[in-house]
């Protein structure tokens, strides 16, 4: 008998199979248990989150550096009590296969984002010269994303098994339906959190 459920169980521990590839595999199970909230926090980690509000797990600490053309990227000091509070929990929308991809991209723990424009105006009226900035994190800051996005999935794929909601062949009944529509809002809730955050758009560095 094949089983989406429990082939998902043997996939996620196996390295050949990148975020990207589990999140499909996690999207079809969704989509056949006509989970609407978990299908699409799925499609919001394959295609970002532009203008959504986003999980707690991608606030990520950053820093601003500027650039000096002798010693290249400094530390640029932020007094703004609000704007400290805001780059220690910034979120990260973009697509997870970029967040993947930046984790494993160069052997440096550095990872740089490019400034939005409006922020760049704001931070350019502080200095007295020309320059460039940007935010500055740490590679570890990816990982640990990915692996609260599959956190997530194996706990819910397992939530399902043990609550007898396993496919045959593919295909589930309208009885484990009903009750997997009871079991996926509570994982759905445990997503976002109440804090305020700076709502800033990301690129990465290439």
């Amino acid at each position: 008998m094949s089983s989406l459920v429990l082939d998902f169980e043997g996939k996620i521990s196996d390295k050949n199979y990148t975020i990207t590839d589990l999140l499909r595999h996690c999207l079809i199970i969704a989509r056949k248990l006509k989970q609407k909230e978990f299908a699409e926090w799925i499609n919001n980690e394959l295609y970002g989150y532009e203008n959504k509000k986003v999980p707690t797990y991608r606030e990520i600490p950053l820093y601003i550096k500027f650039y000096n053309p002798y010693y290249g990227w400094c530390p640029y000091v932020v007094t703004q009590k609000e704007i400290c509070d805001g780059l220690s929990h910034m979120p990260l929308r973009i697509p997870i296969s970029e967040v993947e991809a930046s984790s494993v991209k160069n052997d440096s723990d550095i990872i740089r984002f490019s400034v939005p424009a409006q922020a760049k105006e704001t931070l350019m009226n502080t200095v007295d010269f020309d320059t460039d900035f940007c935010y500055e994190g740490n590679k570890n800051s990816m990982i640990r994303i990915i692996d609260a996005v599959k956190n997530e999935m194996l706990n819910w794929v397992l939530t399902l098994e043990e609550n007898g909601i396993i496919d045959e062949n593919c295909t589930f009944d309208n009885e484990q339906i009903k009750k997997a529509n009871k079991l996926t809002s509570q994982v759905i809730n445990n997503f976002y959190g109440d804090k305020n955050k700076i709502e800033l758009s990301q690129v990465i560095d290439k």
